[in-house]
């Protein structure tokens, strides 16, 4: 199911719909690393010095060390809540293509993509901090770094990204119920979303391949064909 699922998503990447959706995701990831480049600028202590100048280039290592593991943390969460205001336009194509007799048809309030974006962007910020010293501790590790960022976030994006989809077709109590039943399979699919998060250029794709493999999820399962 999460292969055939993963397939089709490749295969309709270059969907017109996709490609709109993908600039989006280009915007927010340079936006996300301008945003925490500036505000480290800001807020980098300006008077430290190691006291010898053959050292200094530590400095700058610690900067750009930050910037990158920050936008890493950061841009899952950002780009995931972006891509709640563009769910309905990736998934429909999903459905028009493959599920033409199972359109989501329930009209998401603007309310509800907006507290479930921010919930999620909050969880995914704050959980991924409170990770933050295993992940340094864990580089000196065979990829256990990446391992637990898969974990950690898999977790929290399958449940996000099955959730933003689920709610096009029944109401959020159903959309619980369903997601704890399979909540394995979700954990994978989700995991499949970290992994590409965790990919330089090709974590600009995530939140619409995610999108999209999440809906082909949904509707295996819902058809009971998982």
């Amino acid at each position: 199911m999460i292969g055939q699922a993963l397939n089709r998503t490749w295969q309709q990447l270059l969907h017109p719909k996709f490609r709109s959706v993908f600039f989006t995701g280009v915007l927010v990831a340079f936006g996300t690393l301008a945003g925490l480049i500036y505000l480290l600028n800001i807020y980098w202590p300006q008077d430290f010095s190691f006291g010898y100048s053959w050292l200094e280039w530590l400095d700058e290592f610690g900067f750009w060390s930050v910037a990158i593991i920050g936008s890493y943390i950061l841009f899952p969460a950002i780009s995931t809540t972006v891509m709640g205001f563009l769910t309905d336009k990736i998934a429909l194509a999903v459905e028009e293509e493959y599920y033409p007799n199972r359109i989501g048809s329930r009209k998401v309030s603007g309310l509800e993509v907006v507290l479930g974006s921010l919930q999620l962007m909050a969880m995914v910020i704050i959980i991924n901090l409170i990770a933050l010293i295993p992940y340094i501790l864990l580089i000196f590790t065979i990829g256990g770094t990446f391992l637990l960022f898969v974990a950690v976030n898999g977790l929290l994006l399958g449940r996000e990204y099955f959730e933003m989809v689920a709610i096009r077709h029944m109401d959020a109590r159903e959309v619980r119920r369903f997601r704890k039943r399979y909540s394995g399979k979700i954990f994978i699919g989700g995991a499949m979303i970290a992994v590409l998060f965790a990919i330089p250029f090709v974590n600009i794709l995530a939140p619409i391949v995610g999108t999209a493999m999440m809906t082909h999820i949904y509707h295996n399962l819902a058809s009971g064909r998982a």
